[in-house]
């Protein structure tokens, strides 16, 4: 024996879950994208350590007046809002410790900045500058990511409206 239900039923339940799914993947992609807001802000910065690294080393080499300068400057960048920021536990775990490298190497390379070891610079600033390059690519493959999150979440809203729609239709 078949019920048959008042079509206003069928109709009203999946346009609610039509609704439904339509307002989480669209609040869940807003989100994602909301997050992703500082990202270019953060690649930025990143790679603007390299720039002053070796501006730095220049500034010990030609023994410039404004290396102090300079080195409070790239402490600042290195300890920025938007890097100190990616501490969170939604950040992947190879930002985080690539950043906590920089972090830690930085400690390093400042005492022997304030030093003027100029041999040491030379011999390590390779390393140092290889490091910040691995940063900014951690944090663009991140920032990659999160837009596939995005076209993911947008193309399951999809399926799943579409796929509402069609199983509604053949009742």
């Amino acid at each position: 024996m078949i019920v048959k239900r008042p079509v206003s039923a069928s109709l009203a339940r999946a346009f609610f879950y039509i609704v439904l799914l339509s307002i989480l993947s669209t609040g869940i992609a807003l989100l994602t994208l909301a997050s992703s807001l500082r990202d270019a802000e953060a690649i930025n910065i990143a790679g603007s350590l390299r720039m002053q690294s070796y501006r730095l080393g220049y500034d010990l080499q030609s023994g410039s007046p404004q290396l102090n300068a300079h080195r409070q400057l790239f402490q600042q960048a290195l300890h920025s809002p938007v890097l100190t920021n990616l501490n969170v536990w939604y950040v992947p775990e190879a930002v985080k410790t690539r950043y906590a490298h920089l972090n830690a190497n930085w400690l390093e390379m400042n005492n022997r900045l304030s030093k003027g070891d100029l041999p040491w610079y030379q011999a390590n600033i390779n390393n140092y500058v290889n490091q910040i390059d691995l940063f900014v690519l951690a944090l663009q493959h991140y920032a990659e990511r999160k837009m596939l999150l995005v076209v993911a979440i947008s193309l399951a809203g999809g399926i799943g409206i579409f796929t509402l729609v069609f199983f509604t239709l053949r009742r």
